[in-house]
């Protein structure tokens, strides 16, 4: 399997390739999912492309961000820049910018960014149908759904190192509509890692644990993985270097995950949804940073901390923890760790540096072996040839002459060829050198850069082959468009709904908590649209159709891009799809935009699913009543909504609803499935007081 490694700098690059990474991926400085990282600017873009493309190792662009209309024309200028340079493919999340690139620049790949959510088959064939290559899935997706997505042809990318985010991939709101700053346009805020109220308890119930899949890498290969990939454009070059070279090696287990874990650890780390029980094991509420490696319970002795049989290797740096919590920090200095708190004999040691990563990354200098032959015999033409893997270039020099007074020796043509500081070269050299002849250094040095520089340059060539041209064809999504207007009112259950409601409603979206009871027969006489959630993994499939098949639904609202391979029913497109500007399919525009117009419908009101959980909140299976809530540090009260298909999700509610029931937009959408029925027509009649506007002042960051 191929590794794919971050790199958020030229020098996180460098370390990535040097440790043996197949691929990269990087930013530039737009459009990327980490804005925050040091990215590349275009003046040194061509430099990593060329530096990446010599070992072979393949570059990918983030371009999976949202985009604003105003945008468009930039982010697709910017896709163009990094195929000329070089790019290998672009990792794109918008559905507006997919069309607009395969119709402008279509010779670029482009792999379906995991913010685009592909977790089952349904989803590959939508994106085949987008023209994209390979799908980075969503960090939930099932072991089952794996094997499924890889029968339909696509390639796949499966995150298996760094950190995992809370909610389902691609449909975080949280940072958006607390503070604009979206995590869709690369800037979270990471308001899960703050601490929480839940049951009386404080915590970061919202913190996940990081990913290490190490141990799953043959499973990941036999349900067809092509590539694996790690998180970490933000984290330190020394964890670039020492994920790949980890993952790139065969160490035993444990090994293996304690070099990861002295880099970087988050929660003694979780395996996604491989196995078993995972749902339950994916938050760490304790310590919501970097844990790193258990090193042992100290004892105290002033300043100096010690653990029987431990020796610290200088420039190691720690973090002293005491009942799950940070006490403080420590240093190795010399021999002797040093504390910088007050810590206490049977406190935890736990290392959080790796000094030996440091030496590891500067010792470590990825090279290319070539076999140098240098003829210089008399009344012939100096000659280099160069081979190196499966390229080969020959050099011609001046008529070598004889020498006047002391001939060249073989030992001054191998010390001029083995000098190679401005290339990556590994030379083995093989001087033939007639007697008593002669040859200037100068010429020799002339001969060996021409000779290396054109090997350089056949090798890189040789790097870019047809199949950085994209093969794919763009079909367009291709479903029964939903082409109603008016107001469409979302509850969660028919029951209750008045004749004064439906009169003033044109459709009755339906959000069950249960998608196993949707009803055959109702009373009610509007056209009923079932809103699919944004996951369906393993056997969902078939509750999820038998739910859509019901004879009371006239279509879908789709959140997620397998909807539209399930059924022939029209479909809207919904909130979960992330369309923030003008879209030629239905859809209803996201809650987190700040363009607001009539193409699409409008979400006027409703309490915005922040995040969508596949874990349970409660960390082990409960006879609950599927309502609950967490609370902020601020007093602010969020609602925990579940729901079920043949698995158990969570819903996290935004704390005040969105209300933009004033505004003038004739296709409306009133989220109505969080409030009580006898509050809808205060909604619906545009008396409903409170809540935010989301974006529309703001703007979306």
């Amino acid at each position: 399997m191929q590794v794919v490694a971050p790199a958020g700098s030229f020098s996180a690059l460098r370390a990535a390739v040097n440790a043996g990474a197949d691929a990269v991926y990087l930013g530039l400085p737009q459009f990327g999912a980490r804005a925050k990282a040091e990215n590349f600017t275009e003046q040194n873009f061509a430099s990593a492309v060329e530096y990446a493309h010599i070992f072979g190792t393949k570059v990918f662009v983030t371009l999976n961000t949202l985009i604003k209309d105003g945008e468009m024309n930039a982010a697709v200028d910017l896709a163009r820049f990094a195929y000329e340079h070089g790019a290998d493919a672009a990792i794109v999340q918008d559905l507006r910018f997919i069309k607009e690139m395969k119709r402008r620049v279509p010779m670029l790949d482009l792999h379906a960014s995991t913010q685009m959510g592909i977790h089952n088959a349904y989803g590959a064939m939508s994106l085949l149908d987008l023209g994209i290559k390979r799908a980075v899935l969503a960090r939930e997706t099932l072991p089952c759904d794996i094997e499924k997505i890889k029968s339909t042809g696509i390639e796949i990318e499966f995150f298996v190192q760094g950190a995992l985010c809370v909610s389902f991939s691609g449909n975080c709101y949280f940072s958006s509509l607390a503070s604009s700053y979206s995590g869709n346009r690369g800037k979270c805020m990471q308001l899960c890692r703050k601490p929480y109220y839940f049951h009386g308890k404080r915590g970061y119930f919202l913190s996940a644990k990081d990913l290490c899949l190490y141990d799953d890498l043959d499973t990941l290969q036999k349900l067809g993985v092509d590539a694996i990939k790690i998180e970490g454009r933000m984290r330190s070059d020394e964890y670039v270097f020492r994920a790949v070279s980890t993952y790139k090696s065969h160490l035993p287990s444990d090994k293996a995950k304690n070099a990861l874990k002295a880099v970087f650890n988050r929660g003694d780390y979780c395996n996604a949804y491989l196995n078993d029980g995972a749902q339950f094991r994916a938050v760490y509420p304790e310590f919501q940073a970097n844990i790193g490696k258990y090193i042992g319970k100290i004892s105290v002795d002033g300043k100096k901390v010690k653990i029987n049989g431990y020796k610290a290797h200088s420039g190691d740096g720690y973090k002293i923890m005491r009942g799950g919590k940070e006490i403080g920090g420590a240093r190795a200095i010399g021999n002797d760790i040093i504390a910088d708190c007050a810590c206490k004999n049977g406190d935890d040691l736990r290392l959080t540096f790796d000094g030996k990563a440091t030496e590891e990354l500067e010792n470590t200098h990825r090279k290319i072996a070539v076999e140098t032959d240098v003829d210089i015999i008399e009344n012939t033409a100096a000659t280099v040839t160069v081979h190196a893997e499966n390229s080969s270039v020959s050099v011609f020099g001046d008529i070598v002459q004889s020498a006047k007074t002391s001939g060249l020796r073989e030992s001054d043509v191998v010390r001029a060829f083995e000098k190679v500081s401005d290339y990556p070269f590994k030379p083995s050299v093989r001087a033939n050198v007639g007697e008593n002849v002669f040859m200037p250094i100068s010429a020799l040095n002339d001969l060996r850069r021409n000779a290396y520089k054109q090997i350089y340059e056949k090798i890189l060539s040789s790097r870019t082959d047809s199949s950085r041209e994209s093969k794919l064809d763009y079909h367009g999504l291709n479903y029964t468009r939903f082409n109603g207007s008016g107001n469409i009112l979302m509850v969660e259950s028919l029951d209750d709904l008045t004749d004064e409601i439906l009169s003033k409603v044109d459709y009755i979206a339906l959000n069950p908590r249960d998608y196993n009871a949707i009803p055959q027969s109702t009373h009610i006489s509007k056209p009923i649209l079932l809103n699919l959630p944004v996951v369906m993994r393993g056997d969902d499939v078939n509750v999820i159709r038998r739910a859509v098949d019901s004879k009371i639904v006239y279509g879908v609202i789709s959140n997620n891009m397998y909807s539209l391979k399930l059924t022939d029913k029209p479909i809207l497109l919904g909130t979960g799809h992330n369309i923030i500007g003008e879209c030629e399919y239905p859809h209803i525009i996201s809650f987190e935009a700040d363009k607001l117009s009539e193409n699409g419908f409008l979400y006027a009101f409703g309490y915005a699913p922040l995040m969508t959980f596949c874990h349970c909140v409660y960390g082990k299976c409960v006879n609950c009543s599927g309502n609950d809530s967490i609370t902020d540090e601020s007093g602010r009260t969020f609602g925990l909504r579940r729901f079920n298909t043949a698995h158990c999700y969570w819903q996290y509610l935004n704390c005040v609803p969105h209300n933009l029931i004033e505004n003038k937009i004739k296709n409306k959408f009133f989220d109505c499935s969080a409030i009580k029925t006898s509050d809808i027509p205060a909604v619906l009649n545009g008396d409903y007081r409170g809540g935010t506007r989301g974006n529309t002042n703001k703007g979306l960051k």
